[in-house]
């Protein structure tokens, strides 16, 4: 978004900032829907340090499968490699959810695409926004990042009678000064945005936070039900890259060491790390530069820059 495209805070008005509504998450997501449990707290360091700690002693009998803790405030999350994250009071999604699939190993991996799958296609459907999944746990909007999302093991994970634990924290009601950064954007803003170019709203809800927490949990669980369902989530990987932006893009991979690698993504692998074609170039002397045969490489872990689309 381009400071011209920006909404003009003078024409918005503010959000209404409030709880989620226990009740109707409790109603709808554990009484009617799938979900074991579900805790909401008033401010943590982290939901998925919280349950990594709780799943890793006595207290994660207490979490079996399809669990939520959710906080109205987030003071101390991190991100991938180490980055800190926080959230302001009452204005986004800090959420956590326990898991203990019926998957193989593998298919693990493929945890927080299918959530961001399933965040991706509620904001399209149900909020008429433009989102995109991009790898490996990002959701944006016009390039603009709403989302992210992170998976941890608890107690040696699923396998060693532990639980992967997902965490997803989304921008809902942040306002331009608060954005964490300046590629970042809030449902709230992209709303707003849609309703000034005169676009269709398809949802307007009073409390917006607790609509759209509910509508992604169920959304995903069903995500993840279907995968189950099948023994593996391949079967689900056209529904992954229909939304994925990531794919055919030129893209530079920032790998954990502080190197990188540059080149075209291609695909996803059975594993889901992201394949990339990567061309090599090399001179001599003074000479131009010439390319080399591409190779394809995979990656399953690091941060994805888009450059352009070939």
């Amino acid at each position: 978004m381009t400071d011209s495209e920006a909404p003009d805070p003078q024409s918005c008005p503010a959000p209404q900032l409030r709880p989620l509504d226990e009740p109707h998450l409790q109603r709808r997501l554990v009484e009617q829907g799938p979900f074991a449990r579900l805790e909401r707290v008033d401010s943590i360091a982290s939901t998925n340090a919280r349950l990594v700690q709780e799943l890793s002693g006595a207290a994660g009998a207490g979490w079996p499968h399809l669990c939520v803790l959710t906080a109205e405030e987030q003071t101390g999350g991190s991100g991938r490699l180490g980055r800190s994250w926080a959230s302001p009071r009452h204005s986004s999604l800090s959420t956590s959810v326990v898991l203990r699939p019926a998957l193989p190993a593998q298919g693990l991996a493929w945890i927080s695409l299918l959530a961001g799958t399933a965040l991706t296609e509620v904001l399209r459907e149900e909020y008429g926004l433009e989102a995109q999944l991009k790898w490996p746990n990002d959701v944006h909007i016009r390039g603009r990042k709403i989302s992210g999302i992170l998976a941890a093991l608890a107690g040696g994970g699923p396998d060693a009678g532990g639980a992967l634990i997902l965490g997803c924290g989304i921008n809902v009601l942040l306002t331009e000064d608060q954005l964490p950064t300046p590629t970042s954007t809030s449902v709230l803003l992209e709303l707003q945005r849609a309703q000034q170019d005169g676009q269709t709203q398809r949802a307007q809800h009073s409390d917006l936070r607790t609509a759209l927490l509910a509508a992604f949990l169920e959304r995903f669980a069903a995500t993840l039900t279907e995968a189950e369902s099948q023994g593996s989530v391949a079967p689900l990987c056209p529904r992954i890259t229909a939304v994925m932006d990531t794919i055919g893009q030129e893209v530079r991979v920032e790998l954990p060491g502080g190197s990188a690698e540059r080149g075209t993504a291609v695909g996803l692998q059975p594993d889901g790390a992201l394949l990339v074609e990567v061309t090599h170039r090399r001179r001599e002397a003074d000479g131009p530069w010439e390319e080399q045969a591409a190779e394809q490489r995979s990656f399953s872990a690091g941060d994805v820059v888009h450059l352009r689309r070939r």
